[in-house]
């Protein structure tokens, strides 16, 4: 919609800016249309102001060294209890199976309680750790292009996409995998509660989804403490720092963080991915021609259509971004989205380029609070892309739908559906 169009005559320019940048961030985070297709929406803001205090308060942040500088900068702390259910006291948190994680897990916490956490995390989630899972990813990536293959079309969201993370990082951490399609309702319905405009009816959805997860992992921590294996669980059990050890909860919600994460993003990296590719048929036949682009395509899929939108932030102290002073206090979103399409930082950022060299990705955070999992990630897509180009020369939408649906959320941005046809 055009926002100036709804601006009464004879304001200032700054006030008439600040409108129009409000009603399209209203347009964006409120809307169908904007939830779906965000980006034009991200440059008119962008373009309009690098640095923006909505009429609620919050500020938002759109351009890639601003984003990179509030992810970075140690007066950007994290306050869970001032981004979700905002309508809620402090103490009705507990009441709630998805909110009184938050603040005790990883992705949530400041130092120095999140340096002794990832300190502890790092020793069990290692490089190597990664790269001794890259045959059993090749393995399993094998075997859903089998499906593939003999099914000749299928929803590649719910046959291979999800199934694929899911396998991975629940190899990883030791879950059965018979148990695997039943941890996915229940831990997608607990990942909305990430979404900015969250409701009541909304949080109590996440609620239901978050005990089941809690009930589940709290049986299967104790049933490694029982009996150690050899997986990533037991290692965080085991894992210490002189006598500092993760406890219950944190090991509880450690296993949320790590099988939530590690589903719902890299899902959606293969889900956006790849449609991305089918999008740009030149792009997936270089792709074909020279499959050692696939790292580098890899990042650029990133980039172009980021499985995480945004990003929330409170400053502790007075910060300067892009020029404006933001108050001490206040609550900044950071659009990871916006910052991926910035011309002043990517040549032609709305193009779709497998062989851009360019800027790294903020998907996975930076600075602190970078994503552990990210290596895995980066292999599962990487793995899943080689083999899908290379067993399936022509790889195609299934002409059978007319319709490629993207979940209405922004926050962790992917597809609700991608029917895919190899025949």
């Amino acid at each position: 919609m055009d926002t100036q169009s709804n601006i009464p005559s004879g304001q200032s320019d700054d006030l008439v800016s600040a409108d129009a940048v409000d009603s399209i961030l209203a347009d964006l985070f409120l809307t169908p249309e904007g939830l779906t297709d965000p980006y034009p929406r991200y440059e008119r803001v962008r373009e309009l102001t690098p640095v923006h205090q909505t009429a609620l308060g919050h500020w938002v942040v759109t351009r890639y060294d601003d984003v990179d500088t509030l992810m970075r900068h140690q007066q950007g702390l994290k306050d869970p209890y001032r981004v979700f259910a905002p309508w809620l006291k402090k103490e009705e948190w507990p009441e709630h199976a998805a909110l009184r994680r938050l603040p005790d897990i990883l992705l949530w916490i400041n130092p120095p309680d999140h340096t002794r956490l990832r300190k502890l995390a790092s020793y069990a989630f290692t490089a190597k750790a990664v790269r001794g899972m890259r045959p059993r990813i090749e393995g399993m990536v094998s075997s859903l292009a089998d499906r593939l293959q003999e099914a000749g079309s299928l929803d590649y969201m719910k046959e291979f996409a999800y199934p694929l993370p899911a396998m991975a990082t629940g190899t990883m951490l030791g879950l059965p995998e018979a148990d695997l399609p039943h941890l996915q309702d229940p831990m997608r319905a607990f990942q909305d509660v990430y979404e900015l405009g969250l409701t009541a009816e909304d949080l109590a959805a996440c609620d239901a989804g978050a005990a089941i997860t809690d009930a589940y992992f709290t049986d299967l921590v104790n049933e490694r403490r029982a009996k150690p294996g050899d997986d990533l669980l037991s290692a965080l059990i085991a894992a210490k720092d002189g006598d500092d050890r993760l406890t219950q909860g944190e090991l509880i919600g450690m296993c949320n963080l790590l099988f939530g994460a590690g589903f719902e993003t890299t899902t959606n990296l293969l889900g956006n991915g790849l449609f991305a590719l089918l999008s740009h048929p030149e792009q997936m036949a270089r792709l074909r021609a020279e499959p050692e682009l696939i790292p580098g395509a890899v990042e650029e899929m990133l980039r172009f259509d980021s499985p995480t939108q945004l990003v929330n932030r409170v400053v502790d102290e007075a910060l300067e971004i892009g020029g404006t002073l933001i108050p001490a206090g206040a609550s900044v979103i950071g659009l990871v989205g916006s910052a991926h399409r910035d011309a002043r930082r990517y040549t032609d950022p709305d193009v779709f380029d497998v062989t851009r060299q360019e800027a790294s990705v903020l998907s996975f955070s930076s600075g602190i609070h970078y994503c552990l999992g990210a290596g895995l990630a980066r292999v599962e897509a990487q793995v899943a892309f080689t083999t899908l180009l290379t067993r399936f020369p022509r790889l195609r939408l299934d002409a059978d739908f007319d319709e490629v649906r993207f979940r209405p959320r922004l926050t962790l941005r992917g597809l609700e559906s991608l029917p895919i046809a190899v025949d």
